[in-house]
């Protein structure tokens, strides 16, 4: 009776054993089915095609088509088609260049169109959003209660689409001299409509996430590039060249979501957005100096009266500017565009007998930056900044004797001269060694 007791519960242990692996087993495959999901809903799909076209080594034409889905956007809107088109022309390959032929080695004209997109938009936190257009939901548990809630955690929109960029090409390259000069001269225009953004919604439209994300706007980016390469000297055993390239380019926005527009612009702590303007504009209070009786700091900001039209309409209107040593009373002003009006390199390099030697500089030039370094090293000796190096420039502040200066004095007591203002933008002008 024993012995059939130990079997029968043997059997059974083995069964139990045996369902478990087979539990195990679909719990494990069913989350490499799910893994696998994820990684295909959460990706791109796309599609391929390209087609490249020579005649006569001298005329080219180009094409290619991509069709795009992102789980990022709702079905409706998943699809995405892309594309580009390209040509060029050998100049030199015509028979009337022939005349040309002596110091003229080559010239091709060419241009270009495309349609990129873009899907990254990113939630408060910076991390990239891969179901933007589905409302997400944080669950929590209450002890008290003994019951789950949920809160929404993410606004989605169903409605929001790729973002496009239609860039155009045009340009030239070139070479002269039997190889002694080449070079390439390009116009480019970029145009990015659609643009993927978290607009801010408030409380009163019950959206409690603070923001949703949508498309609205639009801006361009323009400039020229040129790039030159020549040699000074050319032997078999030795030669010398000298390289050049440039980059000037301007960012304009133009169009911004109807509220925005209607308030003149999105408005941060030292950027504005405004249309007609760049993504990088400074929007800070303007320094003016030092006022030569206290040694406080001197700030701009409007002088402004309330005026009223023949139909009852007030609004406040701008009639002049005046200065201030209250910091909270500065005007915040659009100071322009940041971007250097050109940047680029510049080298040389020598080869003799196997042995080189080369140069690299980077430069820039016409450009604004926000030096928050020296805004740290010029501080009043509060007690926050104990410690705290400063700079030489701290030499020069203000004085009964040392009237007439632009450094305001140093008092632990003046809490906001070290606050955001144009005082802390600097040239950005720069020529580097890359490479030696």
């Amino acid at each position: 009776m024993t012995v059939v007791i130990f079997i029968y519960t043997a059997v059974l242990i083995v069964r139990n054993l045996i369902t478990v692996v087979k539990v195990h087993h679909r719990i494990a495959r069913l989350e490499e089915q799910r893994d696998h999901f994820r990684e295909r809903i959460a990706g791109d799909s796309t599609m391929l095609s390209r087609l490249q076209y020579d005649y006569a080594g001298k005329y080219f034409v180009s094409a290619s088509y991509r069709r795009d889905a992102s789980s990022v956007f709702h079905k409706d809107n998943r699809w995405g088609n892309f594309g580009s088109v390209g040509a060029a022309w050998l100049i030199t390959k015509e028979d009337f260049m022939d005349d040309y032929s002596s110091w003229l080695d080559a010239l091709k004209l060419k241009a270009s169109w495309g349609v990129q997109g873009n899907d990254a938009i990113l939630d408060e936190d910076g991390y990239r959003v891969y179901y933007a257009y589905t409302d997400r939901y944080a669950v929590s548990y209450s002890d008290e209660t003994n019951e789950y809630s949920k809160t929404l955690s993410y606004k989605g929109n169903k409605k929001l689409t790729w973002e496009k960029s239609k860039a155009f090409n045009i340009g030239i390259d070139f070479e002269l001299f039997k190889g002694r000069l080449s070079g390439t001269f390009e116009y480019f225009n970029r145009k990015t409509s659609d643009l993927l953004y978290n607009k801010p919604t408030p409380m009163s439209a019950g959206i409690l996430t603070g923001s949703m994300p949508v498309n609205v706007g639009s801006m361009v980016n323009r400039g020229v590039e040129l790039e030159l390469t020549g040699y000074i000297f050319k032997r078999n055993d030795f030669d010398w060249s000298v390289n050049f390239n440039l980059t000037h380019y301007k960012n304009k926005i133009l169009s911004l979501d109807p509220a925005a527009e209607a308030n003149g612009g999105l408005k941060y702590s030292n950027v504005i957005r405004r249309v007609g303007g760049s993504m990088y504009q400074v929007y800070l209070k303007e320094y003016a100096g030092v006022d030569p009786e206290t040694g406080l700091s001197l700030y701009w900001k409007d002088v402004t009266t309330t005026v009223t039209d023949a139909e009852g309409n007030t609004s406040t209107v701008v009639t002049g500017r005046e200065l201030t040593t209250d910091y909270s009373k500065a005007t915040q002003y659009d100071l322009g565009d940041p971007l250097p009006k050109v940047y680029g390199g510049l080298g040389t390099s020598l080869r003799w007998k196997g042995l080189d030697f080369s140069l690299q500089l980077a430069y820039q030039l016409g450009g604004k930056i926000y030096d928050g370094t020296y805004q740290a090293m010029m501080h009043s000796g509060q007690q926050a900044s104990a410690g705290t190096a400063w700079h030489k420039d701290i030499l020069k502040a203000w004085t009964p004797e040392n009237r007439y200066t632009d450094v305001p004095r140093v008092d632990a007591s003046d809490a906001t001269q070290q606050d955001l203002s144009s005082r802390w933008l600097t040239s950005s002008d720069y020529l580097s060694f890359n490479n030696v």
